[in-house]
């Protein structure tokens, strides 16, 4: 099995959360779909390609504030095995500067799993993400029951900064429900992959 070093290792997991990111993006964010009748009359058409480039963008803006803690997570991560010390779960807090306070030890578990996680990954070996996953969690009920528990710090998380957030609380609160839901079934599909 070819050994990857730990650059690589961190390019197959940052491509594998932008890729989870990118499949929840598209399934959280409705398209555009233009009315049969809009072909005929050029000027609407030209108003549908106009949201469909702002679905796109809606797209990317989603998944860049998607992936945001995770790829501090994953820096630290690797600033740690580097330096062959623990993750500063502190200084990751700390980067995070806006939180209200009662979001702020949610976060602080949220971001223990997610750096527990990548370490795990990055002392592993395997010449893919697969393969690291395989090798960091040995089964697929043990990579299920970690993302089961992601999702729940994830949620807690989500839950304690709704009220911060200006909105109908009703619904926020069903975008993230949709939101965790979708996570919950992509992570399932690549579990399903990753342990074929």
């Amino acid at each position: 099995m070819t050994t990857l070093s730990l650059e690589e290792k961190q390019q197959h997991i940052w491509d594998s959360e932008q890729e989870l990111a990118r499949q929840l993006a598209l399934q959280v964010l409705d398209k555009p779909t233009p009315p049969i009748w809009m072909i005929f009359i050029p000027i609407f058409f030209v108003f549908y390609a106009w949201q469909l480039k702002q679905y796109t963008s809606g797209l990317k803006s989603f998944a860049d504030h998607y992936l945001i803690s995770r790829r501090r997570a994953l820096e630290a991560t690797i600033e740690a095995q580097q330096r062959s010390q623990p993750v500063d779960i502190e200084a990751l807090l700390a980067r995070a500067e806006s939180l209200p306070d009662p979001a702020k030890p949610l976060y602080r578990q949220w971001m223990v799993l997610l750096t527990d996680h990548y370490a795990a990954l990055l002392t592993t070996r395997g010449n893919n993400h697969a393969a690291l996953v395989r090798a960091g969690y040995h089964s697929k009920s043990n990579y299920l029951l970690f993302c089961n528990r992601l999702t729940q710090a994830e949620h807690a998380f989500n839950l304690a900064l709704l009220p911060q957030i200006e909105g109908q609380s009703e619904d926020l609160r069903d975008v993230t429900e949709k939101m965790e839901a979708e996570a919950r079934a992509l992570r399932r599909q690549e579990s399903d992959l990753i342990f074929a």
